[in-house]
C-alpha cells in the first residue's frame, strides 16, 4: 500500500472489519445480574418460569362467579353475595372457596381461588355491613376473566427473556428479575490500553497551566468512552514526544496482556510525529496511515507482531473522538460479532459547504420538529480543537465524499454519539 495514500473512510472501514474478523471474541464469565449493567450477554436467556406463574387478580375487589353473576343480572338486574372469605398478595392459592353464590375479597396480586372466574372492581359494587357479616351488591355484568393476570401471559417457560447480545440496561434487569435470574453470561471485557503523548501536556497532578501547556483531555475521554464499547481500559499512560518514553509504555502495555492499544497524538508528519517510525521498528504491519476524512485524516490502524491491534488517533480531542466513533467503534463491534450498525436519516435544517472528496463528521445537534420529522443542525465552531461545541452535540452529522453542497432539507445520516445509544 502506497503510505502516503489517503484511504478513503470506505475502504478504511472494510479493512478494519477484515482484520477485526481475526480476532473474535468468544470467551465469556459469570456476572451477578445486580452488576451487569452495560455488559453484553454471550448467550440467550430463556425464562425457567411461567410469569405470572398463577392466576392473580389486577384489581382491588371481589372475586365472583361470573355465570351466576351474569345470569342474575339478565333475570333480576341485581345479585347479592355474601364475602365469605378475603385473600391477599403473598397468600396461598390454596384455599376453601367452593361455595355458590359466595364472593372473596381479593387484593391486587393475590392469587384467585379456582372456583372464581372474575374480578369486579370495588368502586363498582355495594358494600353492605352489618353485625359481622359483609356482603356485596352487584347491578353489572362481569367477563369471564375480568381483571385476571392468567399464568404465564408474560412469559412462559422456556421463552427468551433477553437475546444473545443484548447490551444490559434496566429494563432487561427488570424482566431478568422477575424469571429469577441471578447471574448471567456476559462476554468477558476486551483489555484496552490508552497512552498520550505530547510535550504540551500538563502534569496529571497540575491544577494550573503555565505557558505552553494544556490539560490532557483525550485521555479521560477515551477511558469513559471504552467502556462504551465493552472494553476495560487496564493500562493508562501518558509520556513526553520521546521515542523511547513511548516504547516504554508500549511494552508496559504488551505486559498486561491488552489486545488493543489506543494512543493520542504524535502521527501526523511534524517533527516530533513518531509513532509509525517506531511500530515500524518494532515489525507492526501498518493497515493504513491516513483516511480521506474531516476530522482525523492522520489516523493510523496498525497490529503489532504479537497480534495486539494499534490504534494511532490525532492529538486533536475531536479528531481523536471520531477515531473512536467510526474506526475503533466499528472494529470492536465486529470482534464481538455484532451486527454491522445502522445509521439514522435526518433532515438538514441548513444549508452545508464542505470540501469535496473527504468524508466528514460533524458536530451536531438533532431533534424532532412538529411534525414528527428528524432533523439535525450542524453546529458553529467545527474545528477539532474546540470541545464546547462537542459538548453542546447530542449526534454526528455524517457528509459524504462526494459533495461539496447540501441544501436545506435533504436527508442525510447521522449517528448517536456512542453506538446503540438514542440520539433523543
Amino acid at each position: 500500500m502506497n503510505k502516503n495514500k489517503l484511504l478513503p473512510y470506505a475502504e478504511a472501514l472494510e479493512l478494519i472489519k477484515q482484520v477485526a474478523s481475526q480476532h473474535l471474541i468468544n470467551s465469556s464469565e459469570t456476572c451477578n445480574l445486580e452488576n451487569s449493567s452495560n455488559r453484553l450477554l454471550s448467550e440467550d436467556i430463556l425464562s425457567p418460569i411461567n410469569v405470572p406463574s398463577f392466576n392473580n387478580s389486577a384489581m382491588d375487589g371481589f372475586a365472583v362467579q361470573t355465570k351466576i353473576v351474569n345470569e342474575a343480572i339478565e333475570n333480576k338486574g341485581s345479585i347479592t353475595l355474601i364475602v365469605s372469605g378475603s385473600i391477599q398478595a403473598g397468600d396461598c392459592q390454596e384455599i376453601n372457596a367452593k361455595t355458590e353464590h359466595l364472593a372473596w375479597e381479593i387484593m391486587t396480586g393475590a392469587p384467585v381461588p379456582d372456583i372464581f372466574d372474575g374480578i369486579i372492581q370495588i368502586e363498582n359494587v355495594s358494600i353492605n355491613e352489618q353485625n359481622d357479616h359483609k356482603s356485596i351488591t352487584i347491578t353489572e355484568s362481569v367477563h369471564k376473566g375480568r381483571n385476571i393476570r392468567k399464568l404465564g401471559t408474560d412469559y412462559r417457560i422456556n421463552e427468551v427473556v433477553a437475546n444473545k447480545h443484548t447490551i444490559i440496561q434496566s429494563q432487561h434487569i427488570m424482566a431478568l428479575a422477575t424469571v429469577g435470574i441471578k447471574h448471567v453470561e456476559v462476554v468477558k471485557k476486551v483489555k484496552v490500553a490508552i497512552l498520550s503523548t505530547g510535550n504540551e501536556l500538563a502534569k496529571k497532578t497540575t491544577s494550573s497551566l503555565t505557558s505552553g501547556k494544556i490539560f490532557n483531555s483525550n485521555q479521560p475521554f477515551l477511558k469513559s468512552y471504552s467502556h462504551n464499547l465493552n472494553c476495560d481500559p487496564v493500562f493508562v499512560g501518558r509520556c513526553k514526544d520521546n521515542i523511547d518514553a513511548f516504547n516504554t509504555l508500549i511494552d508496559e502495555a504488551i505486559a498486561k496482556q491488552v489486545k488493543i492499544i489506543f494512543s493520542t497524538g504524535a502521527v501526523s508528519m511534524g517533527k516530533y510525529d513518531f509513532i509509525p517510525q517506531a511500530l515500524r521498528a518494532r515489525g507492526a504491519k501498518i493497515h493504513f496511515h491516513k483516511a480521506k476524512i474531516r476530522p482525523g485524516k492522520p489516523i493510523l490502524f496498525a497490529e503489532l507482531p504479537n497480534g495486539i491491534i494499534y490504534f494511532g488517533l490525532p492529538g486533536n480531542p475531536i479528531a481523536a473522538a471520531a477515531g473512536m466513533r467510526f474506526f475503533v467503534s466499528p472494529f470492536i463491534r465486529t470482534m464481538l460479532q455484532l451486527p454491522e450498525e445502522k445509521m439514522l436519516t435526518a433532515k438538514v435544517c441548513s444549508d452545508i459547504s464542505k470540501k469535496k472528496g473527504f468524508r466528514t463528521f460533524a458536530k451536531a445537534q438533532a431533534h424532532i420538529d412538529k411534525k414528527g420529522q428528524l432533523c439535525v443542525e450542524m453546529l458553529m465552531d467545527q474545528g477539532s480543537y474546540q470541545s464546547c461545541s462537542f459538548a453542546q452535540s447530542n449526534c454526528w452529522l455524517i457528509l459524504p465524499e462526494g459533495c461539496e453542497h447540501i441544501n436545506k432539507g435533504e436527508l442525510i445520516n447521522i449517528a448517536p454519539m456512542t453506538p446503540n445509544q438514542m440520539v433523543l
